[in-house]
């Protein structure tokens, strides 16, 4: 049918005649082309090739809803699947900061939850059961702002519909934290528990105490070593807090100790 719009192009005027000796086809085929094609117009007794003039759209209109998929996603696989997301795009030390908070308040607290349960009154019940455990409220605004982020994301990627939105918002300035300082006495028990029970921590904390740096700066080895270690370190360090009565003490604090 190319052939056929050739000819009529270039004839401009032209009878049904011209057409099928001129293409060499069957003249009701040439007829019922002729009468569909958009380039073809009759006037009176010929037809008439028209040039159509193809304007360029300059913008188009993109369909951007998402539809609901109104999974039945739980908070634990939400949050598994979000760390893997995230663990290609944060350093490190963030990626660890998201791992903590999700498995150590995040999934116990939602643990047979569904994602698209979750309400606002569910949040300000995990406020409340976060502060009446004793967590620090700069930490508490981390975590619902992470427990937020989390929500948002399943929610625009149109898992769950969008019936938890909320801001984790300050009302009022949360005051520094008091560098603690352990006493003589203190420092001494300390010291008497390392050596009796775990004595790979008294030079560490010798030197953490001497050179006034936090543990990431004291130890050496690759990354992979430091990191098991430092596994090791806080785990027999936590025990050693609860021996002395220091729960809210931190490892890094060692370093405001005098010699």
């Amino acid at each position: 049918m190319d052939k056929i719009l050739k000819v009529a192009k270039r004839l401009k005027t032209f009878t049904l005649e011209d057409i099928t000796m001129f293409c060499e086809i069957d003249s009701d085929v040439a007829r019922g082309f002729l009468q569909e094609s958009e380039n073809i117009k009759l006037s009176g007794n010929k037809f008439e090739y028209v040039e159509l003039v193809k304007t360029e759209e300059k913008f188009k209109i993109v369909d951007k809803n998402i539809e609901c998929k109104n999974s039945d996603i739980t908070v634990v696989q939400a949050c598994e699947m979000f760390l893997d997301l995230k663990q290609q795009t944060l350093t490190e030390q963030s990626f660890q900061a998201y791992k903590t908070f999700i498995y150590s308040k995040i999934i116990p607290y939602f643990k047979v939850d569904l994602l698209k349960n979750i309400m606002i009154k569910d949040a300000q019940s995990f406020k409340r059961y976060l502060q009446e455990n004793k967590v620090s409220e700069p930490r508490i605004k981390n975590i619902l702002a992470l427990l937020n982020q989390i929500i948002k994301y399943f929610q625009n990627e149109g898992y769950i519909e969008k019936t938890c939105i909320f801001e984790v918002k300050r009302i009022a300035k949360i005051p520094k934290r008091e560098k603690p300082v352990l006493t003589p006495e203190q420092l001494a028990l300390l010291f008497k528990i390392t050596k009796r029970k775990y004595p790979y921590l008294v030079p560490i904390v010798q030197k953490m105490i001497t050179l006034k740096q936090p543990l990431n700066t004291i130890l050496t080895g690759n990354e992979q070593q430091k990191k098991s270690l430092k596994r090791k370190i806080r785990k027999d360090f936590y025990k050693i807090k609860q021996e002395m009565g220091l729960e809210d003490y931190k490892l890094d604090d060692l370093r405001f100790c005098n010699k």
